[in-house]
C-alpha cells in the first residue's frame, strides 16, 4: 500500500513538474517623442539604455498567487507558474515615474514578454520641476481644461527672426481651425511643456499637421 501512495506521489510530482510554463519578460524603456529636434526628444539614448539595464521590482499576480521579485541587471526576469489563467504584471509599483501595469492572456504567451514602459512621466516631472509654475499653466490636462471651457490656442515660439515660411503656417491655421497663436519667450523645458499642451489641443480641435 505504502508503495503504490509513494509511486502515485511520484506521479503527481512528475505531472506537476510538465505542467509548468516557464515565463520570461523584459522591461524595455523607450522614448516619448523622438525628434530631429534635440530639445523635444524626451531623453537621449544613453538615458533610455540606462532605465532599460537596471533591477526592477516586478510584482506577478495571477489567480490566488502573488509573486515579487526583481530583474536582472538587463531588465530579465523568469519565472515558472502552473496556473493558466491571465497574469498581471506591475513594474517598479514603488515609484510614481518608471511605473506601468501589464495584462497579459495566458493562452497568448509565445516568447518573450516585452514589458514596453515609456519615459513619458520621467519627463513630465523633470519638466515640471525645471519650471513648476509654467508647468501647472500649460499642462496636458489644463490643455484639455481650456478646451472645455472654449478657449482655442496654441503656443508658439516667441523668436526674434520668425521665418516667413513658419509665419504663413501659422497665419493659415489660425484661419482654417479658428484659433489663435499665444508667442511665448521659450526655454527647454518651456518648449516640451509647451509641445506636450499643443499636442492635446491638436486633437482636442482636430488638426493633423504640424503646428510650429
Amino acid at each position: 500500500m505504502r508503495k503504490i501512495v509513494f509511486i502515485l506521489t511520484i506521479l503527481i510530482f512528475q505531472q506537476s513538474l510538465y505542467s509548468q510554463k516557464e515565463i520570461v519578460g523584459k522591461v524595455e524603456f523607450y522614448k516619448s517623442i523622438e525628434n530631429e529636434w534635440n530639445v523635444l526628444e524626451s531623453f537621449p539614448d544613453e538615458t533610455i539604455e540606462n532605465l532599460t539595464n537596471r533591477n526592477h521590482k516586478i510584482k506577478i499576480l495571477q489567480k490566488d498567487s502573488i509573486i515579487e521579485l526583481k530583474t536582472d541587471l538587463n531588465g530579465f526576469f523568469k519565472i515558472s507558474t502552473v496556473f493558466n489563467d491571465s497574469i498581471f504584471i506591475r513594474v517598479n509599483d514603488h515609484s510614481p515615474v518608471l511605473n506601468e501595469n501589464f495584462e497579459f492572456d495566458f493562452n497568448e504567451i509565445r516568447d518573450t514578454l516585452k514589458l514596453r514602459i515609456s519615459d513619458k512621466k520621467l519627463s513630465v516631472y523633470r519638466d515640471s520641476i525645471g519650471n513648476p509654475e509654467f508647468h501647472n499653466k500649460y499642462s496636458e490636462q489644463q490643455a484639455e481644461l481650456d478646451f472645455k471651457n472654449g478657449k482655442r490656442e496654441l503656443l508658439g515660439l516667441a523668436v526674434c527672426w520668425p521665418t516667413e515660411k513658419s509665419m504663413e503656417i501659422h497665419r493659415q491655421i489660425e484661419v482654417e481651425y479658428a484659433i489663435k497663436y499665444n508667442y511665448i519667450e521659450p526655454t527647454r523645458e518651456k518648449i516640451r511643456i509647451m509641445y506636450r499642451y499643443n499636442q492635446v489641443m491638436k486633437k482636442l480641435i482636430g488638426i493633423n499637421k504640424n503646428v510650429w
